[in-house]
């Protein structure tokens, strides 16, 4: 056999082994050797990393025998997203082996935690239509095991939303894989270059991915997954599979290819909507897990509104890719690190140190974009793309993101304070979570620094001009954080007080009952409201039945119109 084909053989199985690791360990847990797959657990994601280290870029592959026949490849885009997840994973493994260590349903975790590695890291590979489509709908129907896992009301309750934006999701995203398979005549992601996209067509890639990532309007699920599920699951939720929707975006719209000005209008105007959203609902949050996802649909809200501004022309997709490149990598890593602080928090089972507190206080700042963090260099070039593109663009720049930066700050502040004030019984693995934290704070603390793309918006983030602007909104938020917390005391001060207080309240209390026992008495008299009152069980049972499923048959029968309308 010749060296070429030598080669080829090598890259495809190197390739196949990325997905295919943590999928056949995921058979192993059926096995007898469960035990052999829970100590190896890191080693699943150990083939993607060597992979996006090692693998020469723009390496494509066919394997008939593997993604149902189609083709693998790595190009630089994959390769970033791929090292970033494979990272991600990798900590969350060390975490979930030695959280789960005693649970009883550790194989069933580990189950779908290797599954959902599997799909994340195959969509990554994925070089057709099918392919991406195939792996993640495999890891956003595995994450609902993740979801559910802990097997409370809550996480039940959790998992039934997110199962049900979920299938909302693959509908839009396999009707707009159907549209864009009949105008292209084709299944490769490289012939999205130069498509026409109509208009439903790109609010269909919106939906369909946009639940990925919390986009509004179906956001809905993310709060409440993120607390249900296990740390490390959310971990890997919120720094890894998260990315997905980000990526779908770039391989079926790519930047710098596609042009839809009012697409990218839509992108723009959804995502500033998101960013401000966000902060309001995570204020309200009492729950450490629930904050950070509110605080992901705020900053997914900021990508989103770099993806659009892509959109708006050609040369404006060749300016923002890069950004966007960098706002990923950037709340990847600090979303993550935040997850790990947060589970040794729970696992120590005491309050914060000083120490500790300053170690979580910087990847959370960062996210507001503090300076000499990853955040500021983001946020940098955030504002040097705004500025670039002029117009009325600028005062994204001059105007919103400060007062994002500023919410964002208050937010964190909010997450500071829920996580010293939360109640945690302790668990096992304290010394290997410390690690992990570390690695974690270490990696979003200088990756951005390190790395030779994000070179000059490092510098330009350090200039005195931009220092200031970039610090003035980190403790605007915090006075208003401050402020926020006295007022919030006082009213809860107030409302405990009132509650205690007899007097007027009692007596008006007393007449309301009095009032409405004498409603009823007189409803019962009048026949006709009798005979209705005998509806109203079923009416409710009804109710109840078309509440489950209502979003869900009208969204699908939206869609297959949409899908119709779009063929004829």
């Amino acid at each position: 056999m010749t060296s070429p084909g030598l080669q080829s053989m090598f890259h495809a199985l190197l390739l196949s082994l990325v997905a295919g690791t943590p999928l056949l360990m995921a058979a192993f847990c059926c096995t007898p050797l469960k035990k052999a797959v829970a100590r190896l657990l890191p080693w699943a994601a150990v083939p993607a990393l060597l992979t996006a280290t090692t693998a020469p870029i723009d390496v494509v592959v066919e394997v008939p025998w593997f993604f149902m026949g189609g083709r693998m490849g790595l190009d630089e885009t994959g390769r970033i997203f791929l090292c970033l997840s494979a990272f991600i994973w990798f900590l969350a493994s060390f975490s979930a082996r030695s959280l789960l260590k005693n649970d009883q349903g550790q194989t069933h975790f580990f189950v779908f935690f290797l599954t959902a590695m599997a799909g994340n890291f195959g969509l990554i590979l994925a070089r057709g239509m099918l392919g991406y489509y195939l792996f993640f709908a495999v890891m956003s129907f595995a994450a609902y095991g993740l979801v559910i896992h802990k097997g409370t009301d809550e996480a039940a309750k959790a998992g039934r939303l997110y199962l049900t934006l979920v299938m909302i999701g693959e509908v839009a995203l396999f009707t707009a894989l159907l549209t864009l398979m009949h105008s292209t005549g084709s299944l490769a992601l490289e012939d999205m270059a130069g498509v026409s996209y109509h208009p439903l067509t790109l609010a269909l890639l919106f939906i369909g991915f946009g639940v990925k990532i919390g986009a509004l309007p179906v956001h809905g699920w993310m709060a409440p997954a993120y607390q249900a599920a296990p740390i490390p699951a959310a971990a890997v939720l919120a720094g890894a599979m998260i990315n997905a929707g980000i990526l779908g975006w770039l391989r079926f719209l790519p930047l710098g290819q596609t042009s839809s000005p009012q697409g990218g209008m839509l992108f723009v105007a959804a995502g500033a909507l998101a960013a401000v959203y966000g902060v309001v609902i995570g204020l309200k949050k009492k729950q450490a897990g629930a904050v950070l996802a509110c605080s992901s649909i705020s900053q997914m809200g900021l990508i989103t509104v770099i993806f659009g501004l892509g959109l708006l022309d050609h040369e404006a997709g060749l300016q923002a890719a890069p950004v966007l490149i960098l706002y990923v990598v950037h709340h990847s890593l600090a979303k993550s690190s935040l997850f790990f602080g947060y589970d040794l928090v729970e696992r120590q089972g005491r309050t914060l140190s000083r120490l500790q507190m300053a170690a979580l206080l910087l990847p959370a700042l960062s996210l507001a974009g503090l300076p000499f963090t990853s955040g500021a260099i983001a946020k940098t070039a955030f504002k040097g793309l705004a500025g670039t593109l002029g117009g009325p663009w600028h005062g994204l720049s001059a105007f919103f993101l400060p007062i994002t930066a500023m919410g964002t700050s208050l937010l964190m502040f909010h997450f500071m304070y829920v996580l010293r004030h939360s109640r945690s019984v302790g668990h096992s693995g304290r010394t290997e979570s410390r690690i992990i934290f570390a690695i974690s704070f270490i990696a979003a603390a200088i990756t951005l620094w390190l790395w030779p793309a994000a070179r000059i918006s490092a510098s330009h983030s350090l200039a005195g001009m931009k220092f200031l602007q970039a610090l003035w909104p980190v403790a605007g938020g915090c006075l208003l954080f401050l402020v926020w917390r006295r007022i919030s005391s006082r009213t809860t001060v107030f409302s405990d007080e009132q509650k205690k207080q007899g007097g007027f309240d009692t007596i008006l209390r007393t007449v309301t009952r009095f009032l409405q026992e004498k409603e009823k008495q007189n409803l019962k008299q009048d026949g006709l409201v009798t005979s209705l009152r005998k509806l109203v069980p079923p009416l409710r049972r009804s109710e109840k039945i078309m509440g489950r499923w209502k979003v869900v048959g009208l969204s699908y029968l939206a869609l297959c119109l949409c899908l119709l309308f779009l063929l004829l």
